[in-house]
């Protein structure tokens, strides 16, 4: 089974895990919204939160909790359960119906996001896509990127004569010709997603 990798900035990291550290703030985000969601089969719907360095996002965190939020810093800090994904509709952000429709209110609030931030963030987009947050964990210690693995997807390599991963961002490892059968790769993430990605379950 595959699990997903996600990259989050600060600012909307702190309000996913505020209340679950025990931080008390108004708002907590529920709803994590993208362009498009993960629709492999394989997929076991864990989700772990990468939190990005975004120094922009960072300073926008109340300055009481900075000290404790540094440390998540280029850190996967722990994962949750997408248990269902909403679909919205982008002319129910971007024309007046926006007042009108229920689910765009829902929608905003629980993702923290306002009206024009969800315009801004949906482009050309038909849709948006709400993660729902659900059992989130925290981990007791931040893991590292090099701790996840890209599912491995061979493709032949006619120069070394081998079977290998080729993907940017990850170190790669060949595999045996004869050994093609099995996940021999042990592609290890160097960098993160821009967005999110498939990683083999830890």
């Amino acid at each position: 089974m595959k699990s997903v990798l996600i990259s989050i900035q600060p600012y909307w990291v702190f309000l996913i895990i505020a209340r679950l550290m025990g931080w008390n703030i108004p708002q907590e985000k529920t709803i994590e919204v993208r362009k498009d969601f993960p629709k492999d089969p394989a997929w076991n719907k864990v989700v772990h939160i990468y939190c990005t360095k975004s120094k922009k996002s960072f300073n926008r965190i109340p300055k009481e909790y900075q000290p404790l939020m540094a440390k998540f810093l280029g850190c996967v800090i722990g994962e949750f359960v997408c248990d269902s994904i909403s679909i919205l509709p982008t002319i129910f952000i971007t024309k007046n119906v926006y007042g009108a429709s229920e689910n765009a209110q829902r929608f905003a609030s629980e993702s923290c996001l306002t009206q024009q931030e969800l315009i801004a963030y949906c482009g050309t987009n038909d849709f948006l896509y709400g993660w729902h947050i659900s059992d989130l964990e925290i981990y007791d210690k931040p893991k590292e990127l090099g701790e996840f693995k890209f599912p491995c997807q061979r493709g032949y390599n006619y120069i070394n004569n081998a079977w290998c991963y080729r993907e940017r961002g990850v170190r790669l490892t060949m595999c045996k010709y004869n050994d093609m059968k099995n996940s021999c790769c042990n592609a290890y993430l160097t960098r993160p997603p821009q967005s999110w990605q498939f990683v083999d379950e830890l």
